[in-house]
């Protein structure tokens, strides 16, 4: 339902010496109709507009005509039962992107004039960027005064109150402008951070400073990096960061990285978990933080985020528009399928408000700008994250035929309703991301600073209204136990701007005895930044009912020094029925340094140790203790439950890892005693294994599995090779389990050649399931020997690879130059062609670190990788007259391609997901096959690793935190190594794919496969 009463015009009222928005001196008048909110703006305003914009003028260039306000509110649709309705528009507001209410209920908007930046990288001659200050003077919930609050920025795209003033994200900056007399513009203007990096398009910036419920401000970092450091305190050190998230504190401007790696989000639950989000990403939980893995530096964890929603492909949006979704035409974007998805994800927010209906409350929001629309998910609790859902498909909370609605911001106001800021842009993805030869199609200038709306969405039967601001202490601490989140986190924050201990004893009877456990949880945090909750405060939320409240009150105790009462509970609290509070207690436990630790660890382990962020947490704080965890483990005696295989198995590695041999021995020991549960026990000994550091198990042969381990004793080797035998067994077993199978098979990569030999031979067959035959060809790399290269090149096995199959196992025979010969001496038999290497392998051959492998390689493949890239594809251009076979193309694709690529539901997960290129021009796919360099991805550049036991991995490095990296291979699987076993990482900027891939296929094969691309692909 549309308040079409509502764009009644507002007079534009602009206060005595405050320049109006377009500086030329127009004014808008009482009373001229809801469709004439633009015609006191000629001729500047519409000048501008109708060159390119009128019906006519935009029906001739192909492109979608502007709509004014009025006929914008009609292209929308709307979930029933709510109301959309227009608060602010051009001239009163232009490019919007963030906005925060104060305390007297004006709005404060960033304007990102300036977007997008010049394509030549050039700094634009001006500083565009601006804040406007809103004001509603006649109360009719609509804006109709502005103030020129700041002007003269950057690129500013965040905004958050604090104190007298705000602070502004406007990179390289973090500015906190103030008006010291009144007049609604800033006259103090201060840089607190400075050192984020520009280097990158202004899409990839710090952006959102928000409140957290620590006191600090919390930033996205925009996946781009910096040194920062305050130029209020130049003796204090910079703090670099690579693309984490970051926070500081707003009296001290101290500042440090944090996890995740917000794009343009952030958002808090009810209960101050933290969220990103990141364009194919609409929302990711931040579940661990960088100085928890610090605590180990022996456990190789890279991600510390969690997907609550669908992402990628399978984020799907319900657009109504004919937007431009630019990965669906522009060669630069052929990843994921993105039109009908999630592709400009941004601005989650979890909604608190009371102006929409109760079932909306704590649901997701998130803002799809490019093809024009707001999503709506529901959030429920999963383990110890979460996971979020659309309630309903083939619809959406908000979508607009209109394509100039671009929804980039959301917040809750203080009226309870959920409000929108729209950019209003013709065009809202960065030239930067459009090859050049397209950039001309589209215009990237329409609507830049001349438009701009923002909407609020209420229930169509509550008027939203909004109480006046509490000024006295105790009328501040009272809207702590609002049912809106906005008077909330109003309130946490007064009252730590003020520092009023009259505020202490009103705030511990909230954390006590509050209805609402969401005001009892911020009131804890409140008393920790003014000094910490007492003791008994503390001890009673520890015990409160609600487990949401036990989980904060764990976290607030972190660094308190606690009474007996406290610790006691805190120490009980390890075995509490909700995978969160064990969760946060398993992170409390593992800075304590008290005998009951490991206890309490090894407890929470045994119970939740199969969630990989449980075991995390667990295993995060048992660095200095591994040896009296490992026997609180053993005496707990749950050996059938669900977590002990994957707890021993984290277990062993980290010991091999950073336990003393002593320690190794007694694990090892203790693992190949035991006579039951060897599916777990065998699990833990592949564990020590595959943890031992790569000077340990350097691929010499020279020292058996046994010396590894500390086993010196004859027993103590029988008691192994017994074990082994029982392993062998295991993997020869086709009636065993596939789990316990894969892990026997995978221990025995760390034995010898006659061990492996007979499995490799019965489990490298097509009849063989797939990942049995994975787990197989990774053995033979463990093993490291030049003869099982020999075994995988054998002509019966190699004619009958898959292709997944195949690049695996050139992912094997490319790690290593005893087994890179192999592959060499295979080539020049004839037993393997060079065309059957696939692009990215020649690749890593040709750019090999020794030069006698880089000169065999360019021997070999000589006839594959010559010639000028784009001669050959002007050369291959008539491919494209010839009539292509769709069907023929499957067959091309599933042979040349398929290893790295997926179309539809078949292929690997390397490279980026070609579903979705069917639009893209014919040309664009036949470029970008014969010149893979032309525009590469950040995300699929090619990532060379050596390891310092010689291994080479060739990939995309897809996650990292300080202590590790993750690569995914060109096999799909994932490998996550420790820093400290990095000898080196080179990344060329090069893509994944090498040039030459004309040569593993006929010119009608060629044309095949373009038709096959261009086909709508098979999806289940």
């Amino acid at each position: 339902m549309f308040d079409l009463g509502t764009l009644r015009a507002a007079p534009l009222r602009l206060a005595p010496g405050v320049q109006r928005p377009d500086d030329a001196g127009a004014s808008l008048s009482p009373g001229q109709g809801r469709d004439r909110w633009l015609s006191p703006l000629a001729p500047f305003f519409l000048a501008a507009l109708t060159a390119a914009s009128t019906p006519a003028a935009a029906a001739a260039a192909g492109r979608p005509p502007y709509l004014p306000p009025a006929a914008a509110l009609d292209t929308f649709q709307l979930e029933p039962g709510l109301r959309i309705e227009l608060v602010a528009a051009e001239p009163l507001v232009i490019d919007p992107v963030a906005f925060a209410f104060d305390d007297q209920g004006r709005l404060y908007v960033v304007e990102a004039r300036g977007y997008p930046d010049p394509i030549d990288g050039r700094r634009p001659a001006s500083a565009e960027g601006r804040i406007a200050l809103l004001d509603d003077t006649d109360g009719d919930g609509r804006f109709d005064r502005r103030h020129e609050f700041a002007r003269d920025l950057h690129y500013p795209n965040g905004v958050a109150i604090w104190r007298n003033g705000i602070f502004v994200t406007d990179a390289p900056d973090i500015l906190h402008l103030e008006d010291t007399n009144s007049d609604g513009v800033a006259d103090r203007r201060r840089v607190v951070l400075t050192g984020f990096d520009t280097s990158k398009t202004t899409q990839l910036r710090v952006s959102h400073p928000t409140l957290g419920w620590d006191g600090m401000i919390y930033v996205a970092g925009g996946r781009a990096g910096g040194a920062v450091s305050s130029p209020l305190f130049p003796a204090r050190p910079a703090t670099p960061f690579s693309t984490s998230d970051g926070r500081f504190d707003p009296d001290t401007y101290e500042y440090e990285a944090v996890g995740g790696q917000g794009q343009f989000g952030l958002t808090f639950d009810a209960f101050g978990r933290r969220f990103t989000s990141s364009n194919r990403d609409p929302l990711r939980h931040v579940v661990l933080e960088p100085w928890h893995l610090a605590r180990n530096p022996h456990l190789a964890v890279s991600n510390v985020m969690q997907d609550v929603a669908r992402s990628g492909a399978d984020a799907k949006v319900y657009r109504i528009s004919q937007a431009t979704v630019t990965a669906d035409f522009m060669p630069r974007l052929m990843s994921t399928p993105h039109a009908g998805t999630f592709t400009s994800a941004c601005s989650p927010l979890l909604f608190g408000g009371t102006a929409l209906s109760a079932e909306h409350a704590g649901n997701l929001f998130v803002c799809e700008s490019v093809q024009n629309l707001i999503q709506r998910q529901v959030l429920r609790p999963e383990g110890t994250s979460f996971r979020s859902e659309p309630p309903y498909t083939g619809r959406e909370f908000l979508a607009s035929r209109d394509v100039w609605f671009r929804p980039v911001f959301l917040a809750g106001g203080p009226d309870g309703a959920l409000y929108v800021a729209d950019m209003h842009r013709r065009e809202i993805d960065h030239p930067q991301y459009v090859p050049e030869e397209m950039r001309g199609v589209l215009d990237f200038g329409g609507g830049k600073g001349t438009t701009g709306r923002i909407y609020r969405i209420r229930s169509a039967d509550k008027q939203p209204s909004r109480p006046p601001a509490a000024e006295e202490v105790a009328g501040v601490v009272r809207e702590l136990e609002s049912a809106d989140v906005w008077w909330r986190e109003r309130a946490r924050r007064v009252l730590w701007e003020r520092r009023d201990p009259a505020a202490v004893p009103l705030l511990d009877r909230v954390a006590r005895a509050a209805p609402r456990p969401e005001s009892r949880a911020a009131a804890l945090w409140v008393l920790r930044r003014l000094g910490g909750p007492a003791g008994a405060t503390l001890a009673a939320a520890l015990r409160d009912p609600d487990p949401r409240v036990r989980e904060q009150a764990v976290l607030v105790a972190e660094d308190l020094p606690g009474g007996a009462e406290t610790s006691r509970r805190l120490f009980e609290l390890a075995d509490d029925p909700d995978p969160r509070v064990r969760f946060v207690t398993a992170l409390w436990l593992g800075n304590r340094e008290d005998p009951r630790a490991a206890d309490a660890l090894a407890r929470i382990a045994l119970r939740d140790g199969d969630d990989p962020w449980s075991r995390a947490a667990v295993f995060s704080g048992i660095g200095s203790r591994m040896p009296e965890f490992l026997r609180a483990v053993s005496m707990a005696g749950a050996e059938t439950g669900p977590a002990i295989a994957p707890v021993m198995e984290q277990l062993g590695r980290v010991l091999g890892t950073g336990g003393t041999m002593a320690d190794r021995w007694r694990f090892v020991t203790q693992m190949l005693a035991g006579q039951e549960g060897f599916g777990w026990r065998l699990r833990a000994v592949l564990g020590l294994a595959e943890g031992l550091p790569a000077a340990a198990r350097k691929r010499d042969h020279k020292r058996s599995l046994a010396e590894l381990f500390g086993i010196e004793t004859p027993a103590g080797r029988a008691a192994l090779d017994r074990f082994l035998a029982r392993a062998q067994q295991l993997a020869a077993d086709d009636t065993a389990e596939p789990q316990i199978r894969s892990a026997a098979v995978a221990l025995l990569g760390y034995t010898d050649l006659p061990s492996l030999e007979p499995i490799v031979g019965r489990l490298i067959d097509s009849r063989v399931d797939a990942d049995l035959q994975l787990q197989a060809v990774r053995a033979v790399e463990r093993l490291g020997h030049a003869r099982g290269a020999e075994w995988l090149v054998q002509p019966q096995r190699w004619e009958h690879y898959t292709p997944q199959l195949r690049e695996a196992v050139l992912g094997v025979l490319c790690s290593q130059p005893p087994m890179i010969e192999t592959l060499f001496a295979a080539i020049r038999a004839g037993t393997v062609a060079p065309v059957d290497i696939s692009s990215l392998r020649r690749g890593q051959l040709l750019k090999h670190a020794q030069p006698a492998i880089r000169k065999q390689a360019e021997a070999a493949f000589a006839h594959l990788e010559a010639g000028d890239r784009m001669k050959v594809y002007r050369e291959y251009r008539d491919v494209l007259r010839l009539p292509g076979v769709p069907a023929r193309g499957a067959a091309v694709f599933s042979r040349v391609c398929s290893a790295c690529h997926t179309y539809g539901s078949r292929g690997g997960k390397v490279g980026p997901d070609l579903t979705g290129l069917r639009h893209q021009p014919a040309d664009a796919l036949l470029l970008h096959i014969l010149v893979p360099n032309y525009e590469v991805a950040p995300d699929y550049q090619l990532a060379t690793l050596t390891t310092a036991d010689g291994r080479t991995l060739s990939g995309s490095v897809t996650a990292e935190t300080d202590s590790s990296l993750t690569v995914r291979m060109a096999s799909g699987n994932e490998e996550t190594i420790l820093r400290s076993v990095v000898r080196s990482l080179v990344t060329t900027g090069a893509s994944l794919m090498p040039d030459g891939l004309e040569q593993s296929m006929t010119r009608a094969e060629l044309a095949d496969l373009v038709a096959y691309l261009k086909q709508p692909p098979e999806v289940p």
